[in-house]
């Protein structure tokens, strides 16, 4: 079965939400409403094309889960410029006409550039709160160099768990002081090692300061240049966080969301 027919024959249990990985830091997070919530798609070859210099550096190595336009996104959450997080190949065909987009600044301004309207394109500040009807959006700051001061990580509070997506940063416990009081159930947490990313040791720690039930690593072996060496976190996870479960997806694998606080 494909991966978008996969997504539209799940059933999500009511009080749970459906985490399925689509690979580099995307996800695609499937509501018992139906509603989809897609964060950071990288679902092109962009990067390659934009950095010819590199080589073979910026290559994609595997393959997108669906096509762009199978997203079919409600919610879109971007958290950064970068292209494989802000993919502008294939923006428009993840973007439809009902979808609501929620990012920083740099982003809205090029999509709105690009032609999207205003009405459907939102900037998101550090400590923005947006309330939905299934869950309160939180954007939260995170530490992905000075290149990028607006990077984002995100908070979704649902009713049943509080889910983090800490966005591309380093381990800088002075800067992620927030979504440490938080506690999520849930983290979704970069491990690639470069570009100012944690890598699996950080956030092994990182989810044991958390205190999190569940741990999802991202953002590894999409590029030859970005590295990433998963059982880092594997080989870490039970002494830096013992009380908090590793779940390693593979792309397109869902992880169940909602019986975390039983």
């Amino acid at each position: 079965m494909d991966f978008e027919s996969s997504v539209t024959k799940y059933k999500v249990p009511e009080g749970h939400a459906a985490i399925f990985w689509l690979g580099q830091a995307g996800f695609l997070i499937k509501l018992s409403s139906e509603k989809r919530i897609v964060i950071d798609p990288f679902m092109s070859d962009c990067v390659r094309r934009l950095e010819p210099d590199k080589g073979f550096g910026y290559k994609r190595l595997m393959a997108p889960v669906c096509l762009p336009e199978e997203l079919k996104p409600d919610i879109l959450l971007i958290s950064h410029e970068h292209p494989d997080h802000y993919d502008i190949d294939a923006i428009d065909q993840i973007v439809t006409s009902d979808t609501r987009v929620f990012t920083n600044g740099i982003v809205a301004r090029s999509m709105i550039d690009r032609g999207f309207s205003a009405r459907q394109v939102n900037i998101l500040n550090k400590g923005s709160r947006i309330k939905f009807n299934d869950f309160t959006l939180r954007a939260v700051d995170c530490d992905h160099g000075a290149l990028t001061p607006d990077a984002l990580g995100f908070i979704l509070d649902f009713v049943f768990g509080r889910l983090y997506f800490s966005g591309d940063t380093a381990f800088n416990p002075r800067r992620l002081r927030l979504p440490v009081s938080e506690h999520p159930e849930v983290a979704i947490l970069p491990i690639n090692g470069a570009f100012g990313n944690m890598n699996g040791i950080e956030a092994a720690r990182y989810a044991g300061l958390l205190k999190c039930k569940i741990c999802i690593p991202c953002h590894f072996w999409t590029f030859p240049l970005h590295h990433g060496d998963p059982q880092q976190i594997i080989d870490h996870i039970g002494s830096e966080a013992p009380d908090c479960r590793l779940v390693m997806l593979r792309q397109g694998e869902p992880y169940l969301m909602g019986d975390e606080r039983k």
